[in-house]
C-alpha cells in the first residue's frame, strides 16, 4: 500500500488542516482538566504534611488528589458518548421519516438533520475531542505511571481512528464508503457509556455511607453495558466488517482491514473479560453496598482502592505488610494483568497506590 493510497496520509495531506486545529484546541482543554487535577492532588499531600487534621477523603478534592486524571477521563467519555448516542439518534430518526416518505426526490440524506451534516459533526467535533484526550491523558497518566497497556490502547484508538477525521482518509479506510465507515466509528464509541458509568460508581463506592438501592441500579446498568460492549463489537465484525473483506482486498487496503478487525476484536474481548471479572464476586458483591473506613491518602506511597473494592476488611489491612514480600514473591505476569484488568474495572488502575505495585517488582529486580 503506497502513501497515495494510506488513508492516514490522505486525512493529512487533504484533510485541510481542521482536525489537526480542533485536536490542538480540545488538548489545551484537556492539559487544563490535568493541571486542574494535579494540583488537588500536590495540595491535598501538602495538606497531610503539614498539620495534623488532614482533609475528608471522601470529599471531592481528596478523591481527585486519588486519581488526577479522573476529570479529563469523565469529560471524555460523557462528551464522546453524548455526541455518537445523539448522532446516532438523529440519524435513525431521519431514516424512519425517509423511509416513510413517498416522494422519493424529496428525501433528503440521513446524515443530514436541518441542514447540518452529522457526519462532519462527528469528523470535526466528536473524534478530535475523543483523540485529544487521548494524546494527553498518554503525556499525564501513562508515562509517567510507565502503564503499557492502556497506552497501547490509546495509539491503537488514535491510529485506527484518525483516518476517519476527513472523507479524504475515510474513502479510504471504508473501501469507497465514506458514510459506512464514520458509522462504524460512531457506534464504536457508543461503548464510552459504560466508561462514564463506570466513573460514577467509582465515586459512589467512596463516598456512599449506607447501602442505597441506587448503587444496585447503577451495578446493573454498568454490568449490561459491559456486556453490551460485547455484544456489540461482534455484531459489527461478524455482520459488518467480515463481510467487506472482499472490497477491502480488490482496493489494496488489506492492512486497513486487518488493522479494523484487530481493532474491534480486541476491545471485544478486553470488554467480556471484564464483564466476567465484574460479576465473579456473585449477585450481592453487585447489589449490596459495604461501607468502607474512611483513610488518609498516604503522601509517600500514595493511595490505592483496589484492596478495599477486591473485599477486603479493615481486618485484613494489618496482614498486609507481613504477607508483602510473600505476595511479590508470588506475582506471575499472569497474575499482574488479572490484578490490572481487576483495578482498571473499579477505576483504581488510575491512583498511586495502584502504580505503585505495578512498579515494585520491577524495583526489586534492579
Amino acid at each position: 500500500m503506497g502513501w497515495q493510497n494510506n488513508p492516514w496520509t490522505a486525512c493529512f495531506l487533504h484533510g485541510e488542516s481542521i482536525f489537526e486545529l480542533r485536536f490542538l484546541l480540545y488538548s489545551i482543554g484537556f492539559v487544563l482538566l490535568s493541571f486542574i487535577g494535579n494540583s488537588c492532588h500536590r495540595n491535598y499531600h501538602a495538606a497531610v504534611k503539614s498539620n495534623n487534621n488532614p482533609p475528608d477523603s471522601r470529599s471531592i478534592k481528596s478523591l481527585i488528589a486519588s486519581r488526577p486524571t479522573v476529570i479529563a477521563a469523565t469529560v471524555h467519555s460523557v462528551a464522546t458518548s453524548i455526541i455518537a448516542v445523539g448522532i446516532l439518534v438523529l440519524y435513525y430518526t431521519n431514516q424512519n421519516e425517509n423511509s416513510y416518505n413517498d416522494n422519493s426526490s424529496s428525501s433528503s440524506s440521513p446524515w443530514m438533520y436541518q441542514g447540518i451534516n452529522l457526519l462532519q459533526i462527528w469528523q470535526r467535533v466528536g473524534l478530535p475531542i475523543s483523540l485529544s484526550y487521548f494524546v494527553t491523558d498518554s503525556y499525564f497518566y501513562c508515562l509517567p505511571r510507565k502503564d503499557v497497556l492502556i497506552f497501547v490502547h490509546h495509539c491503537i484508538m488514535c491510529f485506527c481512528h484518525y483516518p476517519v477525521s476527513h472523507s479524504a482518509g475515510a474513502i479510504l479506510a471504508g473501501a469507497g464508503d465514506v458514510e459506512w465507515v464514520t458509522w462504524i466509528s460512531i457506534v464504536g464509541y457508543t461503548s464510552e457509556v459504560s466508561t462514564a458509568m463506570m466513573n460514577y460508581r467509582w465515586y459512589l463506592i467512596n463516598t456512599l455511607e449506607e447501602n442505597w438501592i441506587g448503587f444496585g441500579i447503577v451495578n446493573l446498568v454498568v454490568v449490561a453495558s459491559w456486556g453490551g460492549r460485547v455484544i456489540m463489537f461482534t455484531y459489527l465484525l461478524v455482520v459488518e466488517i467480515f463481510p467487506r473483506m472482499n472490497e477491502y482486498v480488490e482496493q489494496g487496503q488489506v492492512f486497513t482491514y486487518g488493522m479494523m478487525v484487530f481493532g474491534h476484536a480486541g476491545i471485544g474481548l478486553l470488554s467480556l473479560h471484564w464483564c466476567l471479572v465484574m460479576c465473579r464476586g456473585g449477585l450481592k458483591s453487585l447489589f449490596v453496598f459495604k461501607k468502607k473506613a474512611p483513610k488518609v491518602l498516604n503522601p509517600e506511597q500514595g493511595f490505592s482502592f483496589a484492596d478495599e473494592v477486591g473485599g477486603k476488611s479493615d481486618a485484613d489491612d494489618g496482614d498486609t505488610a507481613s504477607n508483602g514480600k510473600k505476595r511479590r514473591s508470588s506475582i506471575t505476569p499472569l497474575k499482574v494483568i488479572e490484578e490490572e484488568a481487576e483495578a482498571y474495572k473499579d477505576g483504581t488502575i488510575f491512583s498511586e497506590g495502584q502504580a505503585l505495585k505495578r512498579q515494585s517488582p520491577s524495583k526489586k529486580k534492579q
